[in-house]
């Protein structure tokens, strides 16, 4: 074993080091001599650990690098969505204009191969692997007493569960049934002024035809633009939808199925201040899950 070397300075010079210092070495230890007068006197030096102050750059980066994977999360999320809404719409053939166009937006934004081919198996009702897709809902109350629905599409129920509910155990989200707090309807979303017919014009149109039960306006829908909705029977969305495109030309139907909706002497107010950014953190982590297709709130706008 080779004996550890210990060196003590005692003074540092500006002068050079051959012409102010000599070297006293012994076997454990080489002691560097200041050769400049007494009258100069001796400086000593020491040295302490630095202090780290209280904050990290790095916890920074990591924390907002957080902040925009959830963001990009939750744009794969609704970009899935749209492809998957597409393929039910009008299948998987090359003629298919809005699922190229679904494609083409979501290899834009980054989104990775895989996904997009799962998001375009869950449109046809299958996995990634061909397997046949099983619906899975999973009812909880959030931040704020706000209820939740989240329905998902799996291949392996009893993974989806475990993964959805350890986001929600650390988000300290109690599980328990919700649904009776919502109903199940028919949802037609229509783009705003698509085709050059009015809200006037698509109200008359969608009443007179059987199972609409109501047509209103959506100053800003989930993609920021106005919007008409027309809520139906759930048994009769597909018949609403088709015959409202079918007597108007041109209008626009950004999507159409059956969904929660909360009963309005249900819905809750969410304090800004204290519980709306952990009710974002948490949709924002459940809409990372690949199986989760939707999330149903009854909090107010």
């Amino acid at each position: 074993m080779r004996t550890p070397v210990f060196r003590t300075f005692q003074c540092l010079c500006r002068a050079s080091f051959a012409s102010t210092a000599s070297i006293n070495a012994t076997a454990n230890a080489t002691t560097y001599t200041c050769r400049r007068p007494a009258t100069q006197g001796i400086r000593t030096f020491t040295s302490t650990s630095t202090t780290a102050s209280g904050h990290s750059r790095w916890s920074k980066i990591k924390h907002d690098k957080a902040k925009v994977d959830a963001r990009r999360g939750a744009g794969y999320s609704k970009l899935s969505q749209e492809i998957s809404f597409a393929v039910r719409d009008g299948g998987t053939d090359p003629s298919n204009l809005r699922l190229k166009a679904a494609i083409e937006a979501a290899k834009k934004a980054g989104m990775p191969k895989d996904r997009i081919t799962t998001a375009i198996g869950r449109g046809q009702g299958k996995s990634a692997s061909g397997v046949a897709l099983e619906p899975v809902s999973i009812e909880a109350i959030g931040p704020g007493k706000v209820a939740l629905v989240i329905d998902c599409s799996t291949d392996n129920k009893l993974r989806t569960l475990q993964d959805v509910k350890c986001i929600l155990t650390k988000h300290n989200v109690q599980i328990t049934p919700t649904a009776y707090l919502f109903s199940r309807k028919g949802l037609v979303r229509i783009l705003a002024e698509s085709g050059g017919h009015t809200f006037d014009t698509v109200l008359e149109t969608a009443l007179e035809i059987e199972g609409t039960e109501d047509v209103e306006e959506v100053a800003e829908g989930e993609d920021g633009k106005p919007e008409i909705l027309i809520t139906t029977e759930p048994a009769q969305i597909k018949v609403v939808a088709t015959e409202v495109k079918e007597k108007l030309p041109g209008l626009e139907i950004i999507t159409y199925g059956i969904e929660w909706v909360p009963n309005e002497d249900t819905m809750i107010e969410v304090d800004k201040e204290r519980t709306a950014d952990s009710l974002e953190e948490l949709l924002a982590k459940l809409e990372d899950v690949p199986e989760v297709n939707d999330i149903y709130t009854n909090a107010k706008a």
